[in-house]
């Protein structure tokens, strides 16, 4: 089966872009018997008087790549002489771009999408939890090194849902860990710090799965990226809301809510982690807590803090009196 004779790579984290990118010129080295002539520039960086000749073949017949990087930036000049070489595919090199985005190279991406060429590229979404875990096992066999599942886990929970964050704390680890060694957590918490966010979301799951240690280590991860606790505190809330709809046999959608079949599974398992009345005191807690973040009552992070502890302990912690002088 033939290459498409362009290919977009495009999407709002450029690491991954990169790496997506990377990945496709190692297969046309390898298409070619190990060798590739590659060119890169900026997009920015064409113009007029700086257009590739991408047409006059290799000296020593070595195929050729000519990769764009931050192809949102070029110009309208350079972009019609690209879409005109992958439209009637004149150039003898494999033309690669890389973008942030399209909606200023529109005609050039719509050309390369005809062609088969265009690749999405984007992290996983806040709760896809195995990809997370396999977007870090990835960064490890970048560096041709394997690591435990629970130094994956250290990883991720140094350095949050950030792609960034991920390959520096890969890296660290790898440069920290014995050769030839699969890299455990040990050597993760010895030379990683801090705590990165993986989303109000995970904290709500370790909540509901009645984990307080969990929730705790990962509202921190939330406070210390910097997310508000009001946006924190939407987040549980939803999420025992839909917890209370499949427990009473609601549909989702009457009451505001989106909960999907294997959503709803999930759901009904952790409901078995609440006995009689404990989903009523959970909502207590959040409720209690909402009033003291909003009148300024308590400490935003102290309140939150107790609000999840509140529902994540199995112990029945005392809802904190939710009658302020602020509702007389």
């Amino acid at each position: 089966m033939s290459r498409p004779p362009a290919y977009l790579f495009t999407g709002p984290e450029q690491l991954l872009v990169r790496r997506a990118a990377d990945r496709l010129l190692a297969e046309l080295r390898q298409e070619a018997g190990g060798e590739l002539d590659i060119t890169e520039v900026r997009g920015s960086d064409l113009g007029e008087d700086s257009l590739p000749d991408l047409r006059t073949a290799s000296l020593f017949a070595v195929p050729r790549a000519y990769v764009v990087r931050d192809a949102q930036l070029l110009p309208k000049v350079a972009a019609n002489a690209l879409k005109y070489e992958v439209e009637h595919e004149t150039a003898s090199a494999t033309i690669v771009l890389m973008a942030s985005g399209t909606k200023a190279i529109m005609g050039l991406a719509k050309v390369v999408k005809a062609a088969g060429g265009r690749v999405d590229v984007a992290p996983p979404r806040e709760f896809e939890e195995k990809a997370w875990r396999s977007l870090v096992n990835d960064e490890f066999r970048l560096h041709d090194r394997s690591a435990s599942q629970d130094a994956v886990e250290a990883v991720l929970d140094a350095s949050g849902l950030s792609v960034n964050a991920i390959a520096e704390k890969v890296a660290q680890a790898c440069a920290a860990a014995p050769k030839g060694k699969t890299v455990s957590r040990e050597v993760v918490d010895q030379v990683v710090v801090g705590h990165g966010s993986r989303g109000a979301f995970a904290v709500a799951d370790a909540m509901c799965d009645r984990d307080p240690a969990t929730a705790l280590r990962l509202l921190r991860g939330c406070l210390e990226a910097g997310d508000h606790p009001v946006m924190i505190l939407g987040a549980l809330t939803y999420k025992m809301r839909q917890l209370v709809a499949v427990a009473a046999n609601v549909d989702g959608r009457s009451v505001g809510l989106s909960i999907s079949r294997p959503m709803a599974s999930r759901l009904q398992g952790a409901r078995r982690n609440f006995g009689p009345g404990e989903l009523t005191a959970a909502l207590q807690h959040l409720a209690a807590c909402d009033l003291e973040i909003k009148s300024g009552d308590l400490d935003q992070n102290f309140a939150i803090e107790r609000a999840v502890l509140g529902v994540a302990s199995r112990e029945r912690l005392p809802v904190p009196d939710p009658d302020r002088e602020i509702l007389r």
